[in-house]
């Protein structure tokens, strides 16, 4: 059995509902913001004895709890659009505070002001090319409401956006929380990113390495004309000029790193071509 929460209260696990209470009750008052203000400890000590309080007082909750099925802390919500909810680990101060004023009723200088709303955090998976080029996608939250979001050009792994007062309701007339969208994106089996630079690894046929020529390469939004030099080695990388994340003051790069390749057979007659052209090579070296 998990016994964090009972651990928290300072009781057993057959503890009555009435123990709870009365463990909450001394706890909350020795650790209330009020009588300890400015202290970070017991501010934090506070929120888990709230929130084991909740947990263990409603007899469904506690139930689940005791059965290991319980899981406060993160919810995953699909939608068949590459997204899912959890819940923020952020307490809730309203929350917190409405369980203070059921137990002491409103009672002990609770501070009885106003709060924002508790964000509520969201996790969107998006292709490495959107994230390069930027893209507007449309997540349904667990309400059903749907909310649309404009990804930027050049936004990284992990990173966060923000939407004003999607979040929790506030307390007391105050705002609602935050809607925070954490990006993930999916890696791509062609394109690399350094910083806002682009870098993908092209074959090119050995002939057309020696001879030079213009190859067809796959840019993220659309393929594009490269001249290849003569006599271009493997490993070379050429750049094609903004066609990296597409910022509009500084746009990054796109460098083709070639890589020569060369045909499974090839003819009599070639072979003995290279063989004479590797002695001459060879006499001048």
């Amino acid at each position: 059995m998990n016994n964090k929460y009972y651990e928290t209260l300072g009781i057993s696990e057959k503890a009555s509902k009435d123990d709870i209470k009365k463990s909450y009750r001394k706890l909350a008052r020795k650790y209330h913001p009020d009588l300890n203000p400015n202290n970070k400890e017991a501010e934090e000590n506070f929120k888990k004895v709230s929130e084991a309080y909740e947990v263990l007082v409603d007899d469904q909750k506690r139930a689940s709890y005791d059965a290991g099925d319980f899981n406060r802390s993160e919810q995953p919500f699909s939608n068949g659009q590459d997204n899912y909810y959890y819940q923020s680990q952020s307490a809730n101060e309203a929350r917190y505070r409405d369980i203070f004023e059921q137990m002491f009723g409103g009672s002990g200088g609770f501070r009885d002001t106003p709060s924002k709303g508790e964000d509520f955090g969201y996790k969107l998976e998006i292709d490495f090319s959107d994230s390069i080029l930027g893209v507007e996608k449309e997540i349904t939250i667990p309400q059903g409401k749907k909310l649309s979001v404009k990804i930027p050009a050049g936004i990284k792994e992990g990173q966060k956006l923000r939407i004003k007062g999607e979040g929790g309701e506030g307390y007391k007339g105050a705002p609602k929380g935050d809607a925070l969208i954490q990006i993930i994106i999916k890696p791509s089996t062609q394109y690399t990113r350094k910083n806002n630079n682009v870098e993908i690894e092209w074959p090119v046929l050995f002939t057309k390495a020696i001879l030079g020529s213009k190859i067809r390469v796959p840019c993220l939004d659309g393929e594009v004309d490269l001249t290849l030099p003569a006599l271009v080695n493997s490993g070379k990388k050429l750049r094609l000029k903004g066609k990296g994340v597409r910022l509009k003051d500084n746009p990054g790069d796109l460098f083709v790193k070639i890589k020569i390749i060369f045909p499974e057979k090839i003819s009599d007659e070639l072979l003995e071509a290279v063989k004479k052209w590797e002695s001459q090579v060879e006499e001048k070296v």
